[in-house]
């Protein structure tokens, strides 16, 4: 079988559905506890809208099949992945992970620093842990922990 293509597409405003029902879909079981009224569709929409941009979103695609969305910061000396979430129905097929390895290994050759916040799910955190990835500081909330990419030797 060959392999499926997998490959980013900038974001546009018009991705904004597909990105708030990807991002909705992967967090809303994460941060529903947190929140003191719950989860309310209408209100977390509203705080997405002022958060999200395109600028610095990708839409993952596999053969050209959208599957996911990122929310990466480059600059000269760091990259930021402060958001990856892939769509339910194609978790577990290896895309994030490839993704993932390519990019830091991209990145880290060229020099860069690798920072991504994590939500604390335990699961979450052992993934980022098996990409190379070591526990930093809080992340500024009490529901993410940023971990720094450390070079595989």
């Amino acid at each position: 079988m060959a392999e499926k293509i997998l490959a980013t597409r900038p974001a546009t405003e018009r991705d904004f559905e597909y990105v708030w029902s990807v991002y909705s879909d992967a967090v809303k079981p994460h941060i529903t506890p947190h929140l003191e009224n719950g989860w309310h569709d209408t209100v977390e929409v509203e705080k997405f809208r002022k958060m999200w941009g395109p600028d610095g979103s990708h839409i993952i695609t596999v053969d050209g099949t959208s599957v996911g969305w990122a929310g990466i910061v480059v600059t000269d000396k760091e990259v930021h992945i402060d958001h990856l979430y892939i769509e339910r129905s194609h978790r577990g097929r290896g895309y994030g992970t490839r993704l993932v390895s390519e990019m830091t290994k991209q990145w880290s050759e060229q020099g860069k620093t690798v920072r991504a916040p994590v939500l604390k799910d335990q699961r979450l955190l052992k993934l980022v842990s098996r990409f190379g990835f070591e526990p930093g500081e809080e992340a500024g909330n009490s529901l993410t922990r940023t971990f720094t990419y450390k070079q595989q030797k």
